[in-house]
């Protein structure tokens, strides 16, 4: 668990199947996701799975949480390998009525700095749809700059970016 001044972030479960519906099933928010358009149930369980499945790597996605009212999720937030699997990249998601008010920032920054102190990386990627402006601006706020040097995902939709670990 990852506490930060706003939030909670907890490891996903799948139990957390609820806030990824919310986000991969709406119409406007699956745009920016590898499919591009909303993922039916089935879709939706087995990206839930995968994302516990992925924690015995040692690290993984969070689902956050409002600190002052720890019931309410509003998205999640997370690094894990990627299919070029010499890399790992931060993945975020939030519901539109979190969006704008600098959770994804705060949660992503949390999960990013948890992230390289566990020292299993020394380089973390990000990847957005390049229309997707909000994304790259809180990739950029990590840190993040433009990284051409490798293909996390082949789709030319996308921009790729990376950060360092800090010494």
């Amino acid at each position: 668990m990852i506490e930060t001044e706003r939030l909670i972030l907890k490891p996903v479960t799948i139990v957390d199947f609820d806030i990824y519906k919310d986000i991969m099933s709406c119409p406007m928010m699956s745009l920016y996701l590898p499919k591009g358009e909303p993922y039916n149930d089935e879709d939706i369980l087995q990206h839930v799975a995968k994302r516990v499945e992925h924690w015995k790597q040692g690290f993984g996605s969070f689902v956050v949480y409002l600190k002052n009212n720890p019931s309410v999720k509003l998205g999640y937030t997370g690094i894990e390998i990627s299919p070029n699997l010499e890399c790992c990249d931060i993945r975020f998601g939030f519901k539109q009525d979190a969006q704008g008010k600098g959770y994804a920032y705060e949660a992503a920054k949390s999960v990013l700095e948890h992230t390289f102190a566990l020292g299993l990386h020394m380089k973390i990627y990000g990847v957005a749809v390049k229309e997707n402006t909000p994304s790259i601006t809180i990739l950029e706020k990590l840190g993040m700059n433009a990284d051409n040097s490798v293909v996390i995902y082949d789709d030319e939709r996308l921009v790729t970016l990376s950060v360092g670990k800090s010494a």
